[in-house]
């Protein structure tokens, strides 16, 4: 296998071991219709902060989400989606045949 096939299945081996955590799960659910603070997210799972942290870090690690800082005064912080992350786990693009052929054999 080529350093480049290896390297995208590294990849999509950690988003989906990312993913495998209800919690981390729940937080890509909720990620996927807005995106929403630590604070907000702490109050939909009922989970202390540290955990929530946690779980942030891993999905942070695997790239499936981003954090950035409050467009108005800079100091809140935000949690987006990265939806090309969640892209990359369906590899429908390379394995597509170029050409389908269509026999009718009731003619």
């Amino acid at each position: 296998m080529s350093t480049e096939l290896n390297r995208d299945l590294a990849q999509r081996a950690a988003i989906f071991a990312a993913l495998s955590d209800p919690a981390r799960l729940t937080i890509v659910d909720h990620l996927l219709n807005a995106d929403a603070s630590p604070s907000e997210l702490r109050a939909i799972l009922s989970m202390s902060s540290n955990l929530l942290a946690h779980h942030l870090a891993v999905l942070k690690n695997a790239d499936v989400v981003r954090q950035t800082r409050s467009e108005a005064d800079g100091r809140r912080t935000y949690l987006k989606l990265n939806h090309s992350a969640l892209d990359s786990l369906v590899r429908s693009t390379e394995h597509r045949a170029r050409r389908i052929v269509f026999v009718c054999t009731h003619n």
